[in-house]
């Protein structure tokens, strides 16, 4: 079974619970947004928006759970693409994350929501 340091198994789950948190935040700001205003012209953008964040956010946090366990089950050791892919996949979910937790944070001020 092939090992990464545990360095890098914790930045992955540390980014994975960061992308959860922002399906959960995106996803908690569309049910206000439509408990407070409904689907209208003026929140149809922003209520994209929010989706697309969500599904951003799982693109990665998948991408994660399905290289890690071809990883794990590489004998004897991972292939250089495998390690090259995890490597990449952090680099660009931490950007993800942090600019989707900026969108969340900019629709819920223009809205004034909680």
């Amino acid at each position: 079974m092939a090992k990464l340091p545990d360095e890098i198994i914790t930045t992955v789950f540390t980014l994975q619970r960061q992308l959860l948190e922002r399906i959960d935040e995106a996803t908690a700001t569309v049910f206000v947004m439509l408990a407070e205003y409904g689907e209208t012209e003026a929140t149809v953008h922003e209520l994209d928006e929010l989706q697309s964040i969500r599904e951003r956010a799982d693109t990665y946090y998948s991408r994660f759970y399905v290289t890690l366990r071809r990883i794990y089950e590489s004998q004897p050791v991972a292939s250089r693409d495998s390690l090259d892919i995890i490597a990449r996949s952090i680099n660009e979910a931490q950007a993800v994350a942090d600019a989707t937790l900026a969108s969340v944070q900019e629709i819920k001020r223009n809205w004034n929501l909680p």
